[in-house]
C-alpha cells in the first residue's frame, strides 16, 4: 500500500510541477523617464542602475535581458527588455517601479518573436468570419 500511496503522491507533484514549468514567458519592451529628483540623485551619486533593475525584474519572476539608456532630450530616459510570464505581472512590475516616485513615465509594450508573429498570420488566415470593415459598408 505504500508503493501505491508514493505512486499517486509522485504523479500529483509531477501533475503540478509541469504546468508550472511549461509556463512560458514573454517578453516585453520597456522604455522609461526618469523624474527629475531622481536624475538629480544619480548624477549626485553615478551608479551602474541596470544591476537594479535586473533585481527588479527577478523580484516579480521575471528576468531582465537588456538594458539601454538613451541620450539626453528624448521623451525618453531608456528602456528594458524584460521576460515575465504573463501580462498582469508586467503591469505590476511597472506599478511597483512608478510607486517610488522616481519615474516620471513608463511604457510597455509586448513583443513577439518571428514564429509567434507567423503563428498570429496563420490563425488570421484561417479565421471565417462575417466582419465587414468599415470601408467594405455602404451607408
Amino acid at each position: 500500500m505504500k508503493l501505491h500511496s508514493l505512486i499517486i503522491a509522485s504523479a500529483l507533484a509531477v501533475g503540478f510541477a509541469v504546468p508550472a514549468m511549461a509556463q512560458s514567458m514573454h517578453r516585453y519592451l520597456e522604455f522609461f523617464k526618469y523624474t527629475d529628483s531622481a536624475v538629480k540623485a544619480m548624477t549626485e551619486n553615478p551608479q551602474d542602475r541596470s544591476a537594479q533593475a535586473a533585481k527588479l525584474a527577478e523580484s516579480f519572476g521575471g528576468k531582465m535581458e537588456a538594458a539601454y539608456w538613451f541620450p539626453a532630450g528624448s521623451e525618453f530616459d531608456g528602456m528594458v527588455i524584460n521576460a515575465f510570464p504573463d501580462d498582469m505581472t508586467v503591469e505590476a512590475q511597472g506599478l511597483f517601479a512608478r510607486a517610488t516616485g522616481n519615474f516620471a513615465k513608463t511604457y510597455a509594450i509586448p513583443l513577439m518573436t518571428a514564429d509567434e508573429f507567423k503563428a498570429a498570420m496563420e490563425k488570421a488566415k484561417g479565421v471565417k468570419s462575417s466582419y465587414s470593415p468599415p470601408t467594405a459598408t455602404k451607408q
